[in-house]
């Protein structure tokens, strides 16, 4: 077993003990929805009701022994958006990122996640490409990481029209709630869609 899966299964684990819903996003989540890809930590995305929720959480899981590395906070609308968490001092050892209130769309994503045998004994609800497609679309920055711009290629080929559509859905929701950090986040997967079908 590597030490990210042992990450995984402990803070599967955990959040399920603490009675929370979540559901895996990021890496790990393109990698079970295409190809397998090197990734050093695991996101998950948890549903809270509000900040105290989340702080609550990560309070109860440092008595678990994490510790925190990083908090982000979502400034447009005023709340915690992505937690960074470890089990270990190693500087290598990999991390867990909770994320909150990131998009604006962990409510749903958690809701529509579709439970997968990721690893022996291990089913855990993995995002929908839909939603990956569209978390990588503001995430995306091809200067400082570059594999967004992978992830969503190899998203794009695997999407079906339903898929599609339904990231352009989560794309305005996340515009809706203020989320969008200034851009115009449509234009961006479409311009990407007509590039990827270009034959030249």
């Amino acid at each position: 077993m590597t030490s990210l899966e042992a990450a995984l299964r402990q803070i599967h684990r955990d959040l399920t003990e603490s009675r929370v819903s979540f559901a895996l996003v990021g890496g790990l989540a393109v990698s079970a929805r295409t190809e397998p890809r090197f990734t050093r930590d695991a996101d998950l995305a948890v549903a809270v009701a509000s900040d105290a929720e989340a702080e609550a959480l990560i309070h109860s899981l440092r008595a678990r022994e994490y510790g925190v590395e990083a908090v982000v906070e979502q400034q447009a609308v005023g709340r915690l958006a992505t937690v960074r968490l470890t089990r270990s001092q190693e500087p290598q050892a990999p991390v867990v990122d909770l994320l909150f209130a990131s998009s604006g769309i962990e409510p749903e994503i958690v809701a529509e996640a579709e439970p997968l045998d990721l690893l022996p004994n291990l089913k855990i609800g993995v995002a929908r490409a839909g939603h990956l497609i569209a978390l990588k679309v503001l995430s995306r920055d091809d200067v400082t990481r570059p594999q967004d711009l992978v992830d969503l290629r190899a998203l794009l080929r695997i999407a079906p029209p339903a898929e599609l559509a339904h990231a352009r859905q989560a794309l305005t929701l996340i515009a809706a709630r203020g989320f969008h950090r200034g851009r115009e986040l449509l234009v961006e997967m479409n311009r990407l869609i007509g590039l990827e079908s270009d034959p030249r």
